[in-house]
């Protein structure tokens, strides 16, 4: 898009006027500028021409000249092309935010196809967050130029933050048609392939448009990313090398090297540059700026220890296994709320303090050093399979109605809707339950939370499906109900976690797009949990086939 434009047509300049407009067009602007002036010398009403030399200061870092000039040129013209619009990026580069829109809505008034003005205007209301009206504007850019790369990508982007996804789909294809892209726009639209979950035509522009010898480092990165989707290990530690050694002071390609190194099992490298996340600012991560030291491994007898459980309650079940083999004298452990009851149960070797998780500035006891949990590993046991789930002595909890079959067991569709790839790992339709809810020998228990006005009204013609996800306070409540049961069916939650720390039989059902690094690509086993069994798409977004192949192997426990 342009910034500070002049457009006249030729026809009606005069000379001096058509060599001002000649020498702009050639970026001549030191001539342009005076041959603007000594057109205005001799036209001092030619709106137009003000309009240019405004053009020619302002892009000569003359700011205020520029504002007069463009001041002069609406004074004789109110309608002045480009005029409004030229002023509205003045303001808009010196962070005048409510007259730079101001502006490119007078442009627009008297062209309401004016292209530059949509655009900057759709960046402004993006930059403050009012999403209605930067979609309304990309739309109406977009009826104006059908092909506008930018404005494509953007709308697309705006909608998979909304989970609009089949809208984004949409769009997406839309602009993959496009005849031809910069390489900077192909990776920019390969990214949003990625999310979508189209890793093929990701690779596809990715090959044709951005060479990985060329890549930058960003560019690299989704080169790495599109590579790891379509399971091609070598290729993508290659490409997050590049993009580590183009961009060695970015963090996040070495953390995202390092859960590649994990997929594989190649346990000591990969927490190893696991621990890269660690530069990155705290607040990205969601982890606190802690005063104390961090521990490094050494001994810690006589020390006061605070561990600080990372991530999501997934995440914490799955690293508390660690804490019984620190020897400390005493420890702090810092939890989300739902995981207080059930790590109290843990046998540790020490005494241990849990606090709830408030905030990330919160009042915490004065401690020797800290560590945050998903650094253990690396510091004790690298690979996982040598230190077994954590163990948990359940509490007294209400016992379940008396079994109507044979079978009985949980069932959870659908994950947190906040996680970035949900619409992947949750299931896109609770009819894709069926073929489960018809087995005639296993009665299913809801441990869905929450569940929607609309789910419960076609759940609730299964009579073989109870709801079992009613008073379940905290995870110790939900660990006494699965204690019960004798298996669960379950997408990527952390009652996958919480089942195998149980031990309990349970098939965890995997997307083949944007696969957790901890299930690995590939097997039906994962050394974190023995418990598990991992179903997998053979083709992502194959929900029915998945839970076909599920149904006919719990067919076969009758």
């Amino acid at each position: 898009m342009g910034f500070f434009t002049w457009e006249d047509t030729v026809m009606g300049l005069s000379a001096l006027a058509m060599q001002a407009a000649t020498l702009l067009a050639e970026q001549n602007l030191p001539a342009a500028l005076q041959a603007a002036q000594r057109c205005l010398q001799a036209e001092p009403g030619n709106a137009p021409m003000w309009n240019l030399l405004g053009v020619c200061a302002a892009r000569l870092g003359q700011g205020d000249l520029a504002l007069q000039c463009w001041q002069q040129a609406l004074r004789l013209d109110a309608a002045a092309a480009d005029v409004h619009y030229n002023l509205g990026c003045l303001h808009d580069e010196r962070g005048e935010a409510a007259l730079a829109e101001q502006y490119f809505l007078a442009e627009l008034a008297a062209d309401p196809q004016h292209q530059d003005s949509l655009y900057r205007l759709a960046l402004r209301y993006q930059q403050d967050g009012r999403v209605a009206q930067e979609e309304a504007c990309w739309r109406r850019l977009l009826r104006v130029q059908p092909d506008h790369v930018v404005a494509l990508h953007d709308l697309l982007l705006l909608c998979q933050r909304q989970r609009r996804w089949r809208v984004a789909a949409r769009l997406l294809q839309r602009a993959l048609r496009l005849p031809q892209l910069t390489s900077a726009e192909a990776a920019a639209l390969a990214a949003a392939c990625l999310q979508q979950g189209m890793a093929s035509a990701a690779m596809r522009l990715l090959q044709h448009n951005v060479p990985l010898e060329q890549a930058d480092a960003s560019q690299a990165a989704i080169w790495a990313l599109a590579c790891s989707e379509l399971r091609q290990a070598g290729r993508a530690e290659a490409a997050w090398r590049q993009a580590v050694a183009s961009q060695p002071q970015q963090p996040r390609h070495v953390q995202n090297l390092g859960y590649l190194l994990l997929v594989q099992r190649r346990w000591h490298e990969g927490w190893q540059a696991h621990e890269a996340r660690l530069l990155r600012p705290p607040v990205e991560l969601g982890l606190p700026s802690l005063a104390s030291p961090r521990w490094q491994g050494e001994p810690l007898a006589g020390k006061h220890l605070l561990v600080w459980l990372e991530q999501g309650l997934g995440d914490a079940l799955q690293f508390c296994r660690y804490l019984p083999q620190l020897q400390a004298e005493r420890l702090t452990v810092v939890c989300r709320p739902e995981l207080i009851r059930l790590l109290h149960s843990m046998a540790l070797g020490c005494p241990a303090l849990f606090l709830s998780l408030t905030s990330l500035d919160m009042a915490l006891p004065a401690h020797d050093c800290h560590v945050f949990s998903m650094s253990l590993p690396g510091l004790l046991q690298p690979d996982p399979a040598a230190t077994p789930p954590a163990g948990f002595t359940l509490p007294p909890s209400p016992r379940l109605p008396a079994r109507q079959r044979k079978l009985r067991l949980g069932l959870v569709w659908r994950g947190h809707a906040r996680h970035p790839f949900d619409h992947h790992r949750s299931l896109p339709a609770l009819r894709l339950l069926t073929p489960l809810l018809q087995l005639p020998h296993i009665e299913w228990l809801s441990l869905q939370l929450p569940v929607n006005a609309t789910e419960q009204t076609w759940l609730g013609q299964w009579p073989q499906l109870l709801a079992g996800e009613d008073g379940l306070a905290d995870l110790a409540d939900t660990a006494g109900v699965l204690a019960q049961l004798d298996g669960l069916v379950t997408v990527d939650t952390a009652l996958a976690h919480l089942a195998g720390c149980l031990g309990l039989p349970c098939w965890l059902l995997l997307s083949a797009s944007h696969t957790d690094w901890r299930w690995g690509w590939e097997g039906e086993s994962t050394p974190w949990y023995p418990a598990l069994r991992l179903y997998r798409q053979q083709q992502a977004g194959d929900w029915p086939g998945l839970l076909a192949r599920l149904a006919a192997d719990l067919a076969a426990l009758a």
